[in-house]
């Protein structure tokens, strides 16, 4: 089902009997005690049929594509930004309140609310869910503090304040105590580069490095996440928990705190990483008052699109008072908000660029690592589209615009590990990456396109020349040259089994 219960706050007492007045003795009433035993959970009841049935949201296509007007002159990463229904009109909100409007950063923090407030109750037409890592990758200077600042006021505009996680990350064990108590949450984050060096700079404190580790496997769909058994607490199952992420910093601070098991493990690939090569500093304008309060419109629709969502009761363990929390409760299978294909056209667009990526590996195994789940971020970023125009299936304009935004990304991802990442290499990685990259280029790759590639991932200055002789002794490369269409021939080292 979309939608379960009603607000209500479960209360556990009984009623106290009525103080009666007489001339002698007054006999001093029993009271029960409020709580008779700790709760963790008080049970809400569950809907009627009917009640159900009136208070699902109606999925039909309010919006589409061809209301949406892109200006001329624009190039492809904005043109992206331009979408329909609620995404764009938080985008829009975003752009015209902000003294350096940045389109790119406004469009991931409409991706990032929207998903979390359709989070454990639709998934895609491949079973995805609505979840993402965005982070906003930008200089500093560039206005990334506003996009973030309207994800914070937008969701308490809209009663979900309670889906507001932590703004930091301290420990994995802090990450899965939280998210015990709330397991649909959008966490917005300033300074990401920051976090990200500190969890790789504390390699000896294994509750700060478990960090990543947590956040991948709480990236998947549908995850059924079982907490380890501690001294104080009971191992618990966390059904299906969604957290979302959008953060800011800049694109140096992050790519440098990465490291290559950040990459060959999965996070990275995990992180849909908005472009900022090319992107121009926007310039400050005056901005008129009264746009930092979203439209009433928005939050009205907002709201429907969220649905109404359950309060229980929790009581505290230490002072035994009785907490309100705001919480998803879990959705099985067939009660969520299925949205399909809207047709073979649009299934077809995806499972061809799914196709592509695999390829990837043959040709790139550096780009293959890092935009391995390009096709499934378009594929939940189409979703969250088409779920903001209220439409019940994944239409061909919604799925290519994904498909669009996922390359971009995937190609931002690459372009950054190459130019800030430090990775450096052992010796015999270091001799199968040259080799890989050699073979990658149709089996030969000149002297200056090799030093250009692995600059970054030598330590002594004379890595290269090392493996490469290593490799033309066990036979693997030999030297050659080819010409090009234009200047003199170029000098370098071929694959001995590939065939010029």
């Amino acid at each position: 089902m979309w939608i379960e219960g009603e607000d209500a706050l479960s209360k556990n007492s009984e009623a106290q009997p009525e103080r009666v007045e007489s001339k002698g003795e007054v006999e001093k009433p029993k009271i029960e005690p409020v709580f008779k035993r700790r709760i963790t959970n008080l049970a809400v009841p569950k809907p009627k049929p009917e009640e159900e049935k009136k208070a699902a949201v109606e999925f039909k296509r309010r919006y589409g594509w061809a209301e949406v007007v892109i200006p001329e002159g624009v190039d492809e990463i904005e043109a992206l930004t331009y979408v329909p229904g609620l995404v764009g009109q938080i985008v829009e909100w975003i752009v015209a309140g902000a003294r350096r409007p940045n389109r790119v950063m406004a469009l991931g923090v409409a991706l990032a609310v929207v998903g979390t407030l359709i989070g454990r109750r639709v998934e895609g037409p491949t079973g995805c869910a609505t979840h993402l890592y965005i982070f906003i990758l930008a200089p500093t200077g560039w206005g990334k503090d506003h996009p973030l600042w309207c994800g914070d006021k937008l969701m308490i505009a809209i009663g979900a304040k309670s889906l507001l996680g932590p703004s930091e990350f301290v420990s994995g064990r802090g990450i899965v105590k939280y998210l015990k108590r709330n397991p649909l949450a959008l966490c917005i984050v300033d300074e990401l580069g920051d976090v990200f060096q500190l969890i790789n700079s504390q390699q000896s404190n294994a509750w700060v490095t478990d960090i990543l580790g947590h956040l991948k496997k709480l990236y998947n769909s549908w995850k059924i996440f079982n907490t380890a058994e501690t001294v104080r607490e009971d191992s618990i199952t966390i059904n299906h928990p969604a957290l979302s992420i959008i953060g800011a910093c800049t694109a140096q601070s992050f790519f440098e705190a990465l490291k290559p098991a950040d990459v060959e493990g999965g996070f990275a690939n995990r992180a849909m990483l908005l472009p900022f090569e090319g992107i121009k500093r926007p310039p400050e304008r005056d901005v008129p008052e009264g746009l930092d309060e979203p439209p009433s419109g928005l939050v009205a629709e907002l709201k429907e699109l969220m649905g109404k969502r359950v309060l229980v009761v929790k009581i505290s363990p230490i002072d035994k008072r009785a907490d309100e929390v705001d919480v998803a409760p879990p959705v099985a299978r067939r009660d969520r908000q299925k949205i399909h294909w809207g047709n073979d056209k649009a299934k077809a667009a995806y499972f061809a660029f799914s196709r592509e990526v695999d390829q990837w590996e043959q040709k790139d195994k550096r780009k293959f690592e890092l935009g391995m789940r390009a096709t499934e971020q378009a594929e939940r970023c189409a979703t969250i589209v088409a779920a903001g125009c209220f439409s019940p299936t994944v239409d061909v304009e919604d799925i290519d615009w994904g498909l669009g935004l996922g390359r971009v990304s995937s190609e931002a991802a690459e372009g950054g590990v190459k130019k800030y990442m430090y990775d450096f290499y052992q010796f015999p990685k270091f001799c199968e990456r040259v080799t890989e990259h050699i073979r990658s280029h149709d089996g030969f790759a000149s002297d200056r396109d090799l030093g250009r590639a692995f600059r970054r991932h030598m330590k002594q200055g004379n890595e290269l020349e090392r493996a490469a002789k290593q490799l033309e002794r066990e036979g693997i490369i030999e030297r050659g040259s080819r010409s090009g269409s234009r200047g003199p021939n170029a000098n370098g080292w071929r694959i001995v089994d590939v065939e010029m």
